[in-house]
Formats: structure tokens, sequence, C-alpha cells
């Protein structure tokens, strides 16, 4: 073990890239892991919120309560870090590199490799911290040694318990999945239904699934899910859900109508209550005690709400470059950390929100002031005064001499030759989002080298836009659906066009367009076809095709049949595409209907014209006209004469067409005064024509 001197050199080296953070040295689990007690003098800081300082290289504590900052440790970090704290100890995370630092006697340890370029949602909880990586399944938990946890595959946002479990979706498995406090196996005991996707929340400490397939809450259970409890917005793949709950609320963004929903999650006459939203994009919403966060990226404006939807404050973001992150810190207030962490609003549980300049605190006696060199340079001390024997200033001479004497004059100083502005550094922060045929690429400010962005150029396979220095957004639309894109930002200023950034974004997904359905019918059964339609970017999985009264089919194909339709009724059929989107989630198409009537069978007859017969003598002798539709196709039917004095007078034969018609005329009759009629025998029953009087 190195001890000593050489132990601080050796707590500053770079650690293998084998994990995040591997510190075995005792020096360093003094001061991370807080295993030993702390010197005299030095107090651990209490609970709060730590954000990190690009610029300054330093993390810094802020207490929600007094919206002041009262520690600083420097900390090498990565442009845009975040920092996550456990008991003692915090984390600098950043897309490169991790870096530990004790929070007793706030000095950063060696910094470990990131293992994933992805962004972390960081967890704050007994047990933890932990970083959940989403997109690659892997989780985290920091500590020492650090402990890589494998999700099984893609996980959505997650939530933590108060005893420390921690709770993770895997919607494209349809699985609600759990890591215990103390343990480094996940297990999914809760299996969603079939086609359904959504979001985990937590209301007080109890946990739910907001489906947001069928707009319903559900109470996760040791079993599996509770019945739904409908939420009365709708249900819509956009929506987002607040991890947290607002005094027993679920706040639910509808970010396609701006609306904001604060549901109750349980049974009971409470409706929700909604709020209209200023139009623009919204990220997700982050709910602390009774208060509601929202973040509106096309304004750059904050907004929070009480638990009754009223508005309580509007804010700007941060505007120090690279997009602000909104966190719910370890004290239940809502923090927004800028980009570069120059400033911090702190949300009040009033939800009034106040802008902290993170800059470092007042220096005080019981606290040392961290002061440390930038990673790779040495401290430099000022040059020891002396006094001579008159009690004069003197100063030591280059050899080393403490021989007191009059100060020497300064040289004149020396101006070095002007720099010329360089082409300006490749844009930090870049990130790209995807929805439904667009996708929302943000960058921070690029390096100027001496000379003012004056524009950026965003290029991508099939485009290009370019947008003026001020501007960190931007939205490309037109794009096709369920396509991975990678987007390249450069930087130009008047001296050239920096090095490029790339981030890379797969386009969301709509729901089908209705296929084009045709409905015949013939023979007692029903015909459907349909086309193919716009699947929106997604990938067929099937169609499901209903019929009145009948079971509901899935087809892989275009057609589908139905037999055994009574006469006289109508159905009406349905058909609607299910796709799968990139990421796995099912989602139901537009529904195409089409009606059918199926005619009743009847029979009419009418006085033909004057015949005669061996049994049927002038001038009263007439055929009688008989005229058949809708009975069966090609079936031969007896048809029966009767009047009101012989109800079978004759019985003859006929057959139906292919439409299930007949016209016959060789029946006759010749009593006047008498009212006769005909019928034919069906499987359904006798069918009997109108009646006539014969004159």
């Amino acid at each position: 073990m190195i001890k000593g001197t050489r132990g601080r050199t050796a707590w500053r080296a770079r650690l293998p890239v084998v994990t995040i953070v591997v510190v075995s040295m005792a020096v360093l689990t003094t001061a991370v892991t807080g295993a030993a007690k702390p010197p005299p003098g030095i107090q651990e800081i209490p609970g709060g919120h730590w954000v990190y300082n690009s610029l300054l290289q330093s993390a810094f504590h802020i207490d929600g309560g007094t919206a002041g900052i009262d520690a600083q440790v420097a900390v090498p970090g990565d442009q845009g870090s975040q920092v996550v704290q456990g008991d003692t100890s915090g984390y600098v995370v950043g897309g490169k590199r991790i870096t530990p630092f004790g929070k007793s006697d706030l000095t950063a340890g060696p910094p470990g490799v990131s293992p994933s370029g992805e962004v972390p949602v960081g967890v704050e909880t007994a047990g933890g911290p932990y970083l959940v990586y989403r997109q690659s399944g892997q989780i985290i938990r920091l500590g020492d040694p650090p402990a890589p946890i494998s999700a099984g595959g893609p996980v959505g946002d997650p939530v933590a318990t108060a005893e420390g479990t921690l709770w993770l979706p895997r919607i494209a498995s349809s699985l609600l999945c759990r890591l215990d406090r103390g343990t480094e196996k996940v297990s999914c005991p809760v299996t969603l239904p079939a086609g359904h996707f959504g979001a985990l929340t937590l209301v007080g400490d109890k946990l739910y699934f907001v489906d947001t397939s069928d707009g319903a809450v559900r109470a996760v259970e040791s079993g599996g899910l509770g019945g739904p409890v409908p939420m009365g917005v709708g249900a819509s793949a956009d929506l987002r859900t607040a991890a947290n709950d607002v005094a027993g609320r679920v706040a639910v963004l509808d970010p396609a109508r701006s609306l904001l929903h604060l549901v109750d999650p349980d049974p009971g006459p409470r409706r929700p209550i909604t709020v209209l939203l200023p139009p623009g994009q919204y990220d997700t919403p982050v709910a602390a005690g009774s208060v509601v966060v929202v973040v509106n990226r096309t304004s750059g404006r904050l907004f929070t709400y009480d638990a009754d939807g009223r508005q309580t404050d509007d804010k700007p973001l941060p505007a120090d470059g690279g997009t602000a992150r909104v966190v719910r810190g370890e004290d239940s207030h809502v923090y927004v950390d800028g980009g570069q962490g120059t400033h911090v609003l702190v949300v009040a549980k009033n939800g009034k929100v106040t802008d902290v300049p993170v800059v470092p605190p007042a220096e005080k006696k019981d606290q040392p002031a961290p002061a440390q060199p930038a990673p790779g340079q040495r401290q430099v001390a000022p040059p020891a005064e002396r006094r001579g024997e008159d009690g004069r200033p003197g100063q030591d001479t280059a050899s080393g001499s403490d021989r007191p004497g009059p100060s020497k004059p300064n040289p004149p100083p020396v101006t070095p030759p002007a720099v010329p502005a360089s082409p300006p550094g490749a844009p930090p922060g870049v990130s790209a989002t995807g929805e439904a045929g667009a996708v929302t690429v943000s960058w921070s400010a690029a390096p100027a080298n001496r000379a003012n962005v004056t524009s950026y150029r965003i290029s991508w396979a099939g485009g290009s836009r370019t947008v003026d220095g001020g501007t960190r957004r931007v939205r490309i639309t037109g794009l096709a659906n369920g396509t991975r894109y990678t987007f390249t930002v450069v930087a130009v200023n008047k001296a050239g066009t920096g090095p490029g950034a790339s981030a890379s974004a797969t386009t969301g997904t709509s729901a089908a367009a209705a296929p084009a359905l045709t409905a015949s019918h013939r023979n007692g059964a029903a015909v459907l076809s349909w086309t193919r339609p716009d699947l929106g970017g997604g990938e067929l999985v099937h169609y499901l095709v209903t019929g009145t009264g009948f079971a509901q089919q899935t087809v892989t194909g275009a057609t589908a049949n139905y037999s055994g339709l009574t006469a006289g009724n109508s159905y009406t059929f349905t058909v609607r595409a299910v796709t799968r989107t990139p990421d796995g989630q099912t989602r139901n198409g537009q529904t195409a209907s089409r009606t059918i009537t199926v005619p009743a069978p009847t029979i009419t007859i009418s006085r033909g014209r004057d015949t005669s017969s061996e049994n049927c003598h002038e001038p009263d002798c007439a055929q009688v006209n008989v005229t058949m539709k809708g009975f069966a196709p090609g079936t031969r039917y007896g048809i029966r004469l009767s009047s009101s004095s012989n109800s079978e007078v004759e019985t003859e034969y006929t057959t139906t067409d292919a439409d299930g018609s007949a016209t016959y005329n060789e029946l006759n009759y010749d009593v006047p005064g008498q009212t006769i009629w005909v019928s034919v025998q069906t499987p359904d029953g006798r069918i009997t024509s109108n009646r006539i009087r014969w004159t």
C-alpha cells in the first residue's frame, strides 16, 4: 500500500479503464466512502444539491432551503457534467469520465472512465447512488467498489422508492423490473398486457404504472398490476409522466396539445385538473411535494404550478450555454442546472424560483478553502515577503538569499504580439432527440477562438441547415419515420469553419393510416378486402378485423371472410393495422369501417295477362306473376298458391339465380271475389307474399 506523500500522488493518478471508479487506497476510502472519521474541523456537507460549474472546474453545494452556496470542491470534469451524491460521496459524471469527491474533506479522487457516451439518469436514493444508462440497459451503483449491473435490455425512466428499490420499465419487453437495495441482480416480477406502454411514477411511496396506451393508471402490486383507473385525459403514446406525485396527483404532460394534467390515481369522483400551457416543446415534468415544474424549450422558460394547477412562477432558463437540466434534489426541492453550471434555478416548496449564480462561497473559518490547481497545472505561491533590519520590506533574490535590501524596480511590461483569430472549436454537448418525422438537435456554445461565432451549420444525409450564432437548438422536419439519422454541427466565425461534433437519433413513428376497405356479401357471407396503408414509419405486425356479432380476427394478409350472415340484418366491419415502432412498442393504426345490409327475402305477386288452361276458364283466368328477392342463390323453391277458400290451390317449383332472385309466371287463377297469395318454405321459416283480391 502506498502511504504518505506518495499516496497523495497516487490519489490523482488516472483510474484503470476496467470500471468507472476503482479505488483501493486507504486515503480514498477515507475521503470518498467516509469509512474513517473526518478530521477535527471538517464537517460533512448535508443533503441538498450539487452542481458542476464547467468553467470553474468545481462542484458547488446548494442548500435548497436558503438557496445559498455553502461548499465548493475543485474537480476536473467534462463540459456539461452532472453531479450525483450518496451519503458521504459525490460524483461528477460526464460523457468521458466520472470523478468522485468526499463530502467531508472536499477532496477529489482519481477519475474513472465512463462506460458509455450516453448521458445517464442519476438516481439519489438509499443504497445508491445509481447511474442508469437507458439505451444500453446498464446500471452502475457508485461506491467503493462500483457495481455494474445489467438491466437485461433498454429501459425507460427509473424511479426509486424511499427504502432504495430501483424500478425500471422495459416497455419493449412488456416488463416492469426492480433492483432491490444491496443486490446486484435485476428481477422483472410484473408483466404488462401485450401492446401496452407507459411510465412509472410514485405517489407518496406507492408505485403506479401510467398506461398511456389506454389512458389508465394501475397500481403496481406484488402479483402484478391492479385494476385500471381511467385518467380522463385520453390515450396517447406521447404522454409524459413525472416520476413523483404533486400532493397525491400524477402530473401527466400532453406535449402535442400543450396540456398539463394533474390526475388522481385512485378510484373516486375527483376529475383531472387540466392546465393549458403556452405553445412550445416541453420536457417531461418534474414534481416535488406540491409543486410541478415544466420547461418550455422553445421559449426557454420554466413554469411552476401548485397541486390545484395554479401557476406560481415563470422564469427564463439559465442562459449560460448548453442544455439546462431539471432534477429533483435529495431534499425534495427542484433544481434547474444551467448547461455550463454557472447558474442554478432553485424552486422553493411554494413554487417560487430563485436564480442562484454559481460562484465560490464566502470563506468560513471552520472550513478549509478548497483551492486546487486545475488538472495538469502546478500550484504557484506568491514570493515570501522579507523585512530588513530597518523594517522595510525586501525580497528573496533569484539565488535564494534572504539578505534584506531595497526593492528592485520592476522591468517594464512586455506586450505579447496579438494572437490572430482561428476557426471555432467543435460545439460541445451535441445531442439529438427523435420524434415522428422530425429530430431536434441541441448543442452548447463552441469555443470562439478570438472571433465571435457567426453561425452554426447542421448537416445530415439528405440536407443541411444554417442558423445564427446565438442559436443552440433546431428542429429538423420532413424526415422519414423510423430512420436513424446522424447530425453534424459545425461553428463558423470570420476565420473559417471549425471541426464538427455529431449525434444520432432515430425518428419516431406515427400511427398507421386507415386501410382502403371494401365489403360485399353473397350467399350469406361477407367478403372484405383492403389495401396496405401508410404505416407511419413502423413495421406491420398484423391487421385487426372486427365484425358485428363476430369474434375479432388477426390477419396478416389483406382479405377476410365472415359467413353465417342473417338476412334482414346490417353488419359493420372494421380493419386497422397494428405496427411496431423501432424501440419495440406496438401501435394501433386508424380504423376503416364499412356497413353492409343483407336484405330479407321478399315475394311480390300481381295479376298478369289473361290466359286459359284445362282448369282455368275465361274470362276470369289470368297468370299470377311471382317475383322473389333475397333468397339463397341457385336454390330450388316450391311456390304454393293459396286462396281465402283453399290453403293450397297449387304448388309449382322454380330456382333462384346467382343473386338469389327469381321471376315465375306459370301459376294462374280464375275465381272472382277470392283473396290469393303465395308462400315459399325456407330453412328459416315460410315467407309469404302480399295478398290481392281477384276480380
